[in-house]
């Protein structure tokens, strides 16, 4: 008896064209620098993202990771057609598109064959210039596996690197030589060509002299693969094993890592520079523990990329140990050898460190070293490093002034700013300009400095990351670091534009900001300003042109408001921010605390109440030409403007101590209490512009009164956002 007929299963081909799969592309190359890495990863997920999202290709997630020798793009549930809609394609117009006789010319015809298309899927649209005939494509569907080996080619073009090169005919760039490229869709592979290699489906691991090619025939073997041959392939799980590898290796040598391996950027630097990583633990003369703490660091760091250990917290906590640990690439055959080669190199560039810290200490004092900064240049218009010392010894008087230093407070910040930039010259910052400020701490306590002068030059340049200056004295010099240089390449007309900003000036903008904010003095720009414009490239300059720039310098300042972040503080709305730097903002700080203090009163009924008082008066004023200048009480003629008066005398005194006090949240709900109820009075019975222009006159300058009264010291609540908002009745 015949067995039953069975339905023939789809076959692999024809299932996988209709069901989505995951794509897997890996960029091959040689050893990439480490800077460039994070970078490129990034671009690679934001141009894979773009590029298949315009192709009309659908997917569930893209990810992307990278080593020193490959960059790799996963898309899980990429979709196995590109569902292209109806287009309508405009073409030539009627009278080029056919002949006196109607029949079709060479142009029409022409546009057909290149949009593959018959005059019957033409019509003709009328527009202001004429009709023209359009081709009506039909929405299509074209297999994933035809789009991608265009696809991908383009990608690779797409990422960028701050230097590319050439090494074959193709003419091709990119940061290193590409050596080999894979491409699947599910276990398809993907024929492609970038530059003059074909995409397969091999990747290689291993050392350069002694690759091992691993097959991949889907996603899941290509990661299976690299995870038996120990490539850590995520970046991010990378660095988690590199720091867990450290800390090991350190309990193993009866330490632990020094609190720096996580914050200083050499385990960042370290995570790109291997992708099989193998700790291995070695040693350095103890002779060189004389050496400072970041000193020692820096050099392990930059020479030999090798983290040092610290003694444990129970014996001598923060003690550095004469012991360091390396992060391989793979293990090595021999440890021993590697160690002692490793031990051999660092000895010597640690020996190196001190000879520097030797004649730099031949050369103390510090004073004596800065002598020397009229040698390097700070700007060929700005003349030398020592010019700019003078400049920040010019300003420390005037935020002294303003900060009401006294004795030896105001004697630290002139000294501190005298020698900030001395240590530029020094052999130990031109080997490791990293240092800078904190070679300067050192040999000023060495030279018998005080602490307080040492601990700012070293916080000069902060903020780093997220450390701030700890001292006032250190906030202060940092500070006026940053506002000389804004203010003098602002003077040259320099300043960033877009992405470019060589001269760091957005930085120095975010940190004068955020100084600032965490010291809680005045910083009085026009003040401080006034002293800058008696020094180069101001000196000499025109009365506007001077006054030109300072706006243009404090605007800058102030846009840094809308993406500070507050520390300490709830984040204003924008509509805080504009109203307050609508008002005076010749105080930087305390236009930051006025912000702070219109957020917190969102949604309170006093705001809203002296919100309406300014927009009301605003509202009257706008368009209104007011040329008396005081209120003149004899011309107060009905009861409402009385009682609006008598209002802003019994109130304008206490109001302004409030102000004075820097009691802005009680400021401004007293005066919406103040003047919400008589002003609607008044505005209800009394009408402003009348024909008396003597009337007219003094009824806006009581409007004048009362509406400056609060946005002369406070904001202009008229721009902020609840107003524009329906209220309850």
């Amino acid at each position: 008896m015949p067995s039953p007929r069975k339905s023939k299963a789809p076959s692999r081909t024809r299932r996988e064209a209709t069901q989505a799969a995951d794509l897997l592309f890996e960029i091959g190359t040689e050893e990439l620098p480490a800077a460039y890495v994070p970078g490129l990863i990034d671009q690679l997920c934001r141009e894979a993202e773009g590029l298949l999202r315009d192709a009309h290709l659908s997917f569930q997630k893209a990810a992307t990771y990278g080593t020193p020798r490959r960059l790799v793009l996963i898309v899980r549930g990429l979709s196995a057609m590109q569902q292209n809609p109806a287009v309508d394609i405009r073409g030539p117009s009627k009278q080029a598109a056919f002949d006196a006789q109607g029949k079709p010319t060479g142009a029409l015809q022409g546009f057909l064959r290149s949009q593959g298309g018959t005059l019957a899927q033409t019509k003709l649209v009328a527009s202001p210039k004429g009709e023209y005939l359009y081709f009506l494509k039909p929405a299509q569907d074209i297999p994933a596996t035809k789009v991608l080996p265009t696809l991908l080619p383009q990608l690779v073009t797409r990422l960028k690197a701050p230097k590319t090169m050439r090494w074959d005919e193709s003419g091709l760039r990119f940061a290193r030589p590409i050596r080999w490229v894979v491409a699947l869709y599910g276990r398809a592979l993907v024929r492609c060509q970038v530059g003059r290699l074909h995409s397969a489906a091999l990747t290689h691991v291993g050392l350069p002299r002694h690759p091992k090619t691993l097959k991949c025939a889907s996603v899941a073997q290509y990661l299976q693969g690299l995870k038996r041959a120990g490539v850590l392939l995520d970046h991010r799980a990378r660095r988690e094993a590199i720091q867990a590898m450290v800390a090991r290796a350190a309990l193993r040598a009866k330490g632990r890592a020094a609190a720096e391996t996580a914050t200083h950027g050499l385990l960042d630097e370290v995570t790109y520079l291997v992708e099989q990583p193998h700790p291995l633990v070695g040693g350095f003369d103890a002779k060189y523990l004389q050496l400072p703490r970041e000193l020692l660091l820096a050099s392990m760091a930059k020479h030999q990329r090798v983290f040092a250990l610290e003694a444990p917290a129970a014996d001598q906590p923060g003690a550095l140990l004469p012991q360091c640990v390396a992060i391989l690439e793979g293990p090595p055959g021999k440890p021993a050898a590697v160690r002692q080669v490793i031990e051999r190199i660092l000895n010597a560039r640690l020996a190196d460190s001190l000879i520097f810290w030797q004649q730099d200490h031949a050369r103390l004092p510090l004073e004596q070293l800065g002598a020397q900064l009229s040698g390097v240049t700070f700007h060929e218009k700005l003349g030398s490093m020592a010019d700019k010392s003078a400049r920040l010894v010019a300003l420390s008087e005037t935020l002294a002034a303003a900060w009401q230093l006294k004795g030896q407070e105001m004697q630290a910040l002139r000294r501190a700013a005298q020698l900030a930039k001395a240590d530029l010259v020094s052999t130990m910052v031109k080997e490791f300009p990293t240092l800078q400020g904190v070679v300067g701490k050192y040999y000023a306590k060495d030279s018998g400095e005080s602490s307080v002068v040492a601990e700012a030059i070293e916080e000069h340049y902060l903020p780093v990351a997220e450390r701030l200056p700890g001292s006032l004295i250190g906030s202060a010099l940092s500070i006026l670091d940053k506002y000389d240089s804004l203010s003098s390449y602002l003077g040259l007309g320099i300043q960033p534009s877009g992405d470019q900003d060589p001269y760091g000036l957005r930085r120095a903008a975010q940190g004068i900001v955020e100084v600032a904010w965490a010291v809680r003095r005045p910083l009085p720009l026009l003040t401080l300003f006034a002293q800058r414009a008696t020094l180069p490239p101001y000196a000499g300059m025109a009365a506007a042109q001077s006054r030109s720039i300072q706006q243009k310098l404090q605007q800058y300042l102030l846009e840094r408001l809308y993406t500070f972040a507050w520390t300490g503080a709830p984040t204003p709305s924008g509509d805080c921010i504009d109203a307050v730097l609508a008002g005076p903002c010749d105080d930087l700080v305390d236009a930051m605390e006025r912000i702070v203090h219109l957020q917190r009163l969102a949604g309170h009924p006093g705001l809203l109440k002296a919100a309406k008082v300014i927009e009301r008066t605003r509202n009257i004023l706008k368009n209104a030409k007011v040329h008396q200048a005081h209120v003149d009480p004899a011309r107060l003629q009905e009861l409402p403007e009385k009682t609006l008066w008598e209002r802003y005398q019994a109130q304008a005194g206490p109001l302004t101590q409030l102000a004075d006090r820097k009691a802005y949240t009680e400021m401004t709900t007293a005066f919406g209490e103040a003047f919400y109820a008589p002003l609607h009075e008044f505005f209800d019975q009394v009408m402003v512009n009348v024909p008396d222009e003597g009337l007219q006159q003094n009824r806006l300058a009581l409007m004048q009164a009362i509406h400056t009264l609060y946005t002369g010291r406070v904001a202009d609540l008229s721009k902020l956002a609840c107003l524009q908002q329906p209220q309850e009745s």
